[in-house]
């Protein structure tokens, strides 16, 4: 009988073991497989720190040929996170415009797309002009955004309806511009409106 039972906790023990053993296999199996993945996604940058923002401006003023003049006018608005990288919404005289950079490994910055421009055409119907980058442009795919810049000193709040319902209030009294950066979403069929610091409106744009 004693013989029976060391038997038996000699093969439960054993069974332990086997399955402890199985359950480490397939944690390294796993890790191994997330690594794969994320060297088939081919990801080579990633966003833009604070330490990287002049060398982001150098690179914008060297292949934009930004005059030096107007350098010392360039403004930072607004900027948003990806995982590739970053958008970034900046003011330069009369070359107001949204760029999409990433941070390579080495600490140097890759300017995927440095212009994608704010044109006023008609100072009197132009309160807010709108950059809508949908999320199959060719650069950063997957995200779609909506970037606008405010010139009329007037407007102090935008607000952005989505076609799924969703809403958005931004505040641009300070930055005089935004920038709205979502997974997965046309941002070329949305309503935005802008209105006074009193709450009247003052703009409005429907391509819902």
């Amino acid at each position: 009988m004693k013989f029976a039972q060391l038997s038996r906790l000699l093969l439960s023990a054993l069974l332990l073991a086997t399955v402890a053993l199985t359950g480490c296999g397939k944690n390294d199996n796993v890790n191994e497989g997330a690594r794969i993945q994320e060297a088939q996604n081919g990801r080579t940058t990633s966003p833009l720190q604070q330490t990287d923002l002049q060398t982001f401006e150098v690179e914008l003023f060297r292949t934009l040929s930004v005059p030096t003049d107007s350098q010392k006018d360039f403004r930072i608005l607004d900027t948003q996170d990806t995982p590739l990288g970053t958008y970034v919404l900046y003011s330069i005289p009369n070359h107001d415009g949204l760029a999409f950079a990433g941070r390579r490994a080495d600490g140097s910055v890759q300017l995927y797309q440095a212009h994608w421009p704010m044109t006023v055409t008609d100072p009197a119907q132009d309160l807010v002009v709108c950059r809508a980058i949908p999320p199959n442009s060719g650069i950063n795919n997957g995200y779609g955004v909506l970037a606008g810049r405010v010139y009329n000193p007037f407007i102090e709040t935008i607000e952005v309806n989505y076609r799924d319902g969703k809403r958005e209030r931004l505040d641009v009294s300070h930055s005089r511009g935004f920038l709205l950066v979502r997974p997965g979403f046309d941002s070329r069929f949305v309503q935005v409106r802008g209105f006074g610091f009193n709450g009247n409106p003052y703009w409005n744009l429907d391509a819902r």
